[in-house]
């Protein structure tokens, strides 16, 4: 059996290096259009559903494993009859199972040489570069990307753009937006001796000279080799699979941006966003799907609960199930119930959770809240809460007692 990923990025990695562990005796061979791997470091797991990573930078020859070839070349085309796959080259490279792990491409705002389109860490390493001297730039864009950036720009003066009414609209209510922006904002003095190489005029009228912009405003995926009558998703362009990882035409997977999966197989409390996390969890499980293990992992990724975790502002914070409100459009509004606390001092902390008839549907957690795995099972267990009101945030109260 011979398996082909196309893909270095996280989603891409962690399949090759799960078919290489899963199946030892077939052929795996990745395709990689750049010399440098995503992979992921300095794991921590909080519970079942929920880890923390970091995603660092791995050699194209780094991988360790003696069923695995290394192919760098972009892929051109895929020929879905023959099941060939076209090269830059000219090469041609068959395969009997293909997984698509080629991610997204970010959106951008205009071409300039002071306006940089940040997405991943070969991006950020070419905005460390830019900095020295950077006195102030402006930041368009509102998702996780910015919000992990704006924390790390320290020394430089932040004009930060966006379309919504508070910072971090996808993953925070105006509670906890408020919140982290107490823990991000401080001032920065810049010296304006030389003149501004850019003036930047906004939608309301507003205008500011700047040094650098940066771009970070979204993606889109990456699939202009992938014929067309691979199924695509009619919003956002990615390859639709099935819970299985597989697209519309056999033997063809896909896994991490590249994909969207299929509304009917999506659980309750689970959503696609297009972040390094589910992409891990998607590669991995891809590799199971492709080799017939996945029914083998009866406690592993089945698209059951929303999970992120990643630091804002120095802060941990970690968000489950529909957080924010997600797929409650249609519930009455006298069902839905909100409680937040908030505390100060050396380890601040924020905490707001989201009911539905008394069953919690979502949580966010900001600082070292030691919450998440007990929060983690009242979503999943469907416990009614009623009873509880706002004392289910109480301090005081001990939860992972009352509900073990």
């Amino acid at each position: 059996m011979k398996h082909v990923v196309v893909g270095a990025g996280i989603a891409g990695v962690c399949c090759a290096e799960e078919l290489c562990r899963l199946a030892p005796n077939d052929s795996v061979v990745l395709v990689a259009s750049s010399t440098v791997l995503k992979g992921v470091g300095n794991v921590i797991r909080y519970s079942k559903n929920l880890e923390e990573f970091e995603v660092v930078e791995r050699d194209l020859t780094s991988l360790p494993y003696s069923n695995l070839t290394l192919i760098h070349r972009a892929a051109t085309s895929l020929d879905l009859q023959t099941k060939t796959l076209q090269l830059a080259n000219n090469e041609t490279l068959s395969y009997n199972r293909l997984v698509v792990c080629t991610g997204a491409a970010p959106k951008r705002l205009l071409a300039h040489e002071r306006v940089l389109v940040l997405r991943d860490t070969d991006s950020v390493q070419q905005l460390c570069a830019k900095l020295p001297g950077v006195r102030r730039l402006v930041l368009v864009g509102n998702g996780g990307i910015a919000l992990e950036l704006v924390n790390a720009l320290r020394d430089v003066e932040v004009v930060w753009v966006m379309k919504h009414g508070h910072i971090g609209d996808a993953f925070l209510d105006v509670d906890a937006a408020t919140f982290l922006l107490q823990h991000l904002q401080g001032q920065w003095d810049p010296s304006a001796a030389q003149p501004w190489p850019l003036h930047v005029r906004l939608t309301n009228g507003h205008e500011y000279d700047a040094d650098l912009v940066i771009s970070a405003i979204g993606v889109t995926p990456e699939l202009g080799w992938v014929p067309a009558e691979v199924e695509r998703d009619p919003k956002d362009g990615g390859l639709l699979v099935n819970r299985y990882m597989q697209t519309s035409v056999p033997d063809v997977y896909a896994g991490g941006d590249a994909c969207t999966l299929r509304p009917e197989d999506i659980a309750p409390h689970w959503f696609q966003m297009r972040l390094w996390t589910q992409a891990r969890v998607m590669g991995t499980y891809a590799a199971h799907c492709m080799t017939g293990t996945a029914e083998s992992l009866a406690s592993g990724f089945n698209f059951e609960l929303f999970t992120h975790a990643t630091r804002f502002g120095g802060l941990k914070v970690v968000f489950l199930g529909l957080y924010n409100g997600q797929k409650l459009e249609g519930e009455p509004e006298e069902d839905i119930v909100s409680y937040s606390r908030a505390t100060e001092g050396d380890q601040p902390t924020f905490v707001r959770v989201t009911l539905v008839r008394g069953r919690m549907k979502g949580a966010v957690l900001l600082g070292e809240t030691e919450l998440e795995e007990v929060f983690q099972n009242l979503i999943l267990d469907n416990i009614d809460l009623s009873s509880y009101g706002p004392a289910l945030l109480d301090p005081r109260v001990d939860l992972e007692d009352m509900f073990d």
